[in-house]
Order: structure tokens, then C-alpha cells, then sequence
């Protein structure tokens, strides 16, 4: 598909220069549209069809849901790594992961305030430090400064033995996953619909994928910056769209835990999934000229959570300083780097 897009940008940019540049834009923001469509068809119909086959809800929404929510990001990583723009990966990861903290956070604070007390294990945010820490410190202090295969490789076990943990410890406390069960009970879609859906989810994660990065990727190009800009700001803020829509929905049933939960879950699983596969792709080069910069930034803002989830009530004060210090974050990487 990038290859069927880049034989359409050829033939236009021999035709028009700006309607070129449209095409980018359009292309660019397609594929955010697909993406998050994609997300969500996969990600609710996993959780439908594992219902349909018996699987306990708990364990669908520790793993098969996830799982899915990190798809866009994945999809994009691969298709990234596959058309030669390595920088966009692991802009992405950082750039989401401090997106899902400063702005969905930051947003989310805005509307409703959200007491903390008790609303994670202590063992996520350790989990989430040390994650967080091992991962800058594995392309940091490389000599290549690069994400290879054996950091890629270590990060796939810690995620999947992450999620084993968590699945042993919450089939031993089942006793808050009815309303789960009920929601699944209640899907009427039949299992071959349920698989059609989900095979559309897959197609439409492919298409928004290819052609996201088929247009960040000329425009960085065209503007002569790093692609990890781009995967930074443009690509990390679209892709972490369906968090933004789920945490409006848990504010409005006031599942502020399960908000915290969600951020915190996604995090891991940019680092643990979508960098480990990444690095087993790879390796991905840093493409900046002060990469450390942008992992500071990831790491200060993990830091400012795991601090603030220690049984602190953040209000709108809070979101306010988060929705600052993510505009600073984006604007001093986008001035250092570019």
C-alpha cells in the first residue's frame, strides 16, 4: 500500500507541487481516522468474540484488550520500520507515552478532579519507573544509540510476563468482573460477524498505518526535520486519540481509577509491546541531534505521575500544570532537535 501511495505522490508532484503537499496532509490525517477506527473495531470485538468462546472477562481485558488498544501504535511502528522511517517508531513511543500523561491526563483533569488513593498497585508504578528508566537507558548509553534486538527481546518478556502476573493475580480475585460478563452476555453480533468486524479492524489498522506514514513521513522530509518530530507530536497525538475518547467515557461513569489505569496500562504497553517488537524489527536509530532530550522529558513526566498517584487528589490545578508542561515539552524538543 506505501508503495502505491508513493507512485501517486511521484505522478502528482510532477504535476502539481501543492497539490502534492495536499496529498501528505490528507494522507496524514486519513490515516489517523483509520487508525483510530481500526482501534476501536478491533479492540471491542476481540473482547466480543473471547466472550462468545468462554474466555473470563477478566482475562480479556488484561490481555486481548490491551493488546488492542496499542494497535495503532503497533501497526504504525511496523509500517514505519518497513517504508525506512525507524525515527517515527521511537518518536511515537516517547511522544505517546508523554502525550497520555500531560495532555490526555491534563485534559481529563480538566472536567472532573480524581483522587488517587489506592487506585493502582504500588507494583505498576515501580513497574512503570523501571520500564520507563530501562528503556531511555538501552538507547541512551549505546554505543549506537540505537533500539536493537536484544533490548527488543527483553522488552517483549517483561510485557508478557507483566501481563501472565496480572492475569494469575485477578483470576484469584474475580469477584468485580460481572459487570464485565454482563456486557459480554449482552452482545447479540454472531461469531462470524464478530470475526468480520475484527478482520476489517485489522484491515483498517493496516490502511490508516501505511498511509499515515507514507505522509509524515514527506513532510518531515519536505520540511527537513527528524521524522522523530513528527512521531513525537503529530503521529504520538493521533494515535493516543482512543485514550482520550475512553477517558471522557470513564470520567463520565466516574471510573477515575480506571482512568489512572488505562494511562498507566498504555504506557507499559508502548514500551513493553510496541518498542520490544520494534526492536526485534530493527534496529531503530535515533535520528535527533539531542535524543536525550526527549527521554528527560518521558522520564520527568513518569516521575510527576508515579508522585502524584501516591494518594494525592489532583483537581484542575493539576491538569493546568500538566497541559503547560506538555506545550514546553513539545516546543523545547521541536526547538533543540529540528
Amino acid at each position: 500500500m506505501y508503495e502505491l501511495f508513493n507512485i501517486w505522490g511521484l505522478i502528482l508532484r510532477e504535476i502539481s507541487f501543492l497539490g502534492f503537499f495536499a496529498l501528505l496532509v490528507g494522507s496524514s490525517i486519513f490515516g489517523l481516522f483509520l487508525l483510530v477506527k481500526g482501534g476501536d473495531f478491533l479492540s471491542d470485538n476481540c473482547s466480543t468474540l473471547a466472550g462468545k468462546l468462554g474466555v473470563p472477562p477478566v482475562i480479556v481485558g488484561l490481555t486481548i484488550v490491551s493488546v488492542a488498544t496499542s494497535s495503532p501504535e503497533l501497526f504504525t511502528s511496523i509500517s514505519a520500520i518497513n517504508s525506512g522511517a525507524g525515527g517515527l517508531v521511537l518518536g511515537n513511543i516517547i511522544g505517546s507515552n508523554i502525550a497520555n500523561i500531560g495532555l490526555i491526563l491534563g485534559i481529563s483533569l480538566l472536567f472532573k478532579p480524581v483522587n488517587t488513593h489506592r487506585a493502582v498497585k504500588s507494583i505498576q508504578l515501580v513497574l512503570l519507573t523501571l520500564a520507563t528508566l530501562g528503556f531511555s537507558s538501552s538507547i541512551i548509553f549505546s554505543h549506537t544509540s540505537a533500539l536493537g534486538f536484544q533490548a527488543g527481546i527483553i522488552l517483549i518478556i517483561f510485557i508478557f510476563g507483566y501481563l501472565g502476573s496480572l492475569c494469575l493475580v485477578s483470576m484469584r480475585n474475580r469477584k468485580n468482573t460481572s459487570q464485565v460478563q454482563d456486557k459480554l452476555e449482552n452482545e447479540n453480533k454472531s461469531i462470524l460477524v464478530v470475526i468480520l468486524f475484527i478482520f476489517l479492524g485489522g484491515i483498517l489498522l493496516w490502511l490508516g498505518s501505511e498511509s499515515l506514514v507514507y505522509g509524515s513521513k514527506n513532510l518531515a522530509e519536505l520540511a527537513g526535520i527528524p521524522n522523530e518530530l513528527i512521531g513525537f507530536t503529530l503521529i504520538a497525538i493521533g494515535t493516543s486519540l482512543p485514550e482520550l475518547a475512553a477517558s471522557i467515557a470513564l470520567l463520565k461513569k466516574n471510573e477515575t481509577h480506571m482512568l489512572l489505569g488505562n494511562i498507566i496500562g498504555s504506557n507499559l504497553f508502548n514500551i513493553g509491546l510496541v518498542g520490544g517488537v520494534a526492536g526485534i524489527l530493527g534496529p531503530i536509530f535515533c535520528e535527533t541531534s539531542h535524543p536525550w532530550i526527549d527521554h528527560l522529558l518521558m522520564i520527568l513526566f513518569t516521575l510527576i505521575l508515579v508522585i502524584w498517584m501516591l494518594g494525592r487528589k489532583l483537581t484542575k490545578k493539576h491538569g493546568m500544570m500538566l497541559l503547560l508542561l506538555y506545550i514546553a515539552a513539545s516546543a523545547t524538543t521541536w526547538v533543540a532537535n529540528s
